[in-house]
């Protein structure tokens, strides 16, 4: 594999698809021309590929990130801008806490991590004002593809999911590609690659929406400082945890577990207060943010209903069991769920907990087995929660 004839550094958390991206743009051409070149293509098809395995999101083999690391002039720490290390600290993408055994499982039908689309700060697209990034644009970053990242702490504002114009998902996959319109030379990389809509089958290929995604959506909403507040609170205390030089322990339910395992114990927290709201309704921070919740336990609700109708296994659970799509609504159940994890002690944990056991128990008896298994939270929680 020959190196290109020029190159980018990587930025900051910058995600491998972006980095595509970026680097297509600055050499005027396609990023299937850049999968190509770099040794990312899928073998086995002659030809320009079509499509970027999803799991190349997460983990490559050695020969394909050596390849990489050797067209794009990079050091092979440099070029691994995957997801796979941040499963050191986060316990979804850690096989400890998943029965997924191959890099594709880990991130197939994982709710846990945003890997058919992504969330995003607009500022934070614009680049930081230095030459490079004024012409190509600011990082996709890699916690982005984090559910437990709901908002931009710099920018003091919640992160994005969809176009404002299209709707569509940001960065939604194609396909089973990871990286949609691979042939399209046109785009920046800020830009929404997304199909635009039509009402008719056409014999070409739909154009691409186009809509600069760097740019301010119009307000939705200010949130009341309180809020905001208590948000931000909540997102600086993850992204410290999740941080690479970050504490190696912090405190799950009154004692110190490794971060790998908080997080797991977050994603079990999350389930809990889905399935059993309201009970945990008066630990919300505002009375807003109880109000989202509101609203998204309803909608939830409303999706569980008509899996009771159907055969063979239900799945009613799985409804409760994801992350919300939309920041806020995030926000809010992440903020009830760290607070119910910040417990002094066994005891207060035991105490604060024993409501919504009882609670899930009555409700769905399956999915309190399954929460309390070892591959999904710690022994202090399996502790608070007692005998499932």
């Amino acid at each position: 594999m020959r190196s290109l004839p020029r190159s980018l550094d990587p930025l900051h958390d910058e995600t491998l698809t972006g980095f595509v991206l970026r680097l297509a743009h600055r050499l005027g051409t396609t990023p299937a021309e850049i999968l190509l070149r770099t040794g990312l293509a899928p073998g086995g098809s002659p030809g320009l590929p079509t499509r970027l395995p999803l799991s190349f999101h997460y983990h490559l083999d050695e020969a394909h990130l050596a390849a990489f690391a050797r067209a794009t002039l990079l050091m092979p720490a440099e070029a691994c801008m995957l997801l796979v290390p941040l499963g050191q600290r986060y316990g979804p993408l850690n096989p400890a806490f998943t029965p997924r055994s191959t890099p594709a499982r880990m991130i197939y039908d994982n709710p846990w991590v945003l890997t058919r689309s992504t969330r995003y700060c607009p500022p934070c697209l614009t680049g930081n004002g230095t030459p490079i990034q004024d012409r190509h644009g600011g990082p996709w970053q890699r916690l982005w593809r984090l559910p437990v990242t709901f908002l931009c702490v710099r920018h003091q504002r919640l992160l994005a999911h969809q176009c404002p114009c299209c709707g569509a998902l940001a960065q939604s996959a194609h396909a089973g590609s990871a990286i949609a319109r691979l042939s399209d030379d046109a785009l920046n990389p800020w830009q929404c690659r997304s199909a635009e809509a039509r009402s008719e089958p056409a014999e070409h290929p739909a154009h691409a929406c186009g809509a600069d995604l760097s740019r301010e959506s119009a307000p939705v909403g200010e949130l009341d400082s309180a809020t905001m507040a208590l948000l931000v609170q909540v997102q600086r205390h993850l992204a410290g945890l999740l941080a690479a030089g970050g504490p190696e322990s912090t405190t799950s339910a009154g004692a110190p577990v490794p971060v790998a395992h908080y997080f797991a114990d977050l994603r079990a927290a999350v389930a809990m207060i889905f399935r059993t709201w309201p009970e945990a309704r008066p630990r919300a921070g505002t009375s807003f943010l109880a109000a989202v919740l509101d609203d998204e336990h309803a909608s939830r609700t409303a999706e569980a209903q008509p899996l009771l109708n159907t055969a063979g296994k239900k799945k009613t659970s799985k409804p409760y069991t994801a992350p919300p799509t939309d920041s806020l609504a995030t926000g809010a159940v992440l903020q009830i769920a760290t607070r119910l994890l910040r417990a002094s002690d066994p005891c207060e944990a035991r105490e604060s907990m024993t409501p919504l056991v009882h609670r899930l128990r009555d409700a769905d008896r399956a999915l309190s087995a399954y929460l309390c298994r070892a591959a999904w939270i710690s022994a202090p929680i399996r502790a608070a929660v007692g005998d499932c």
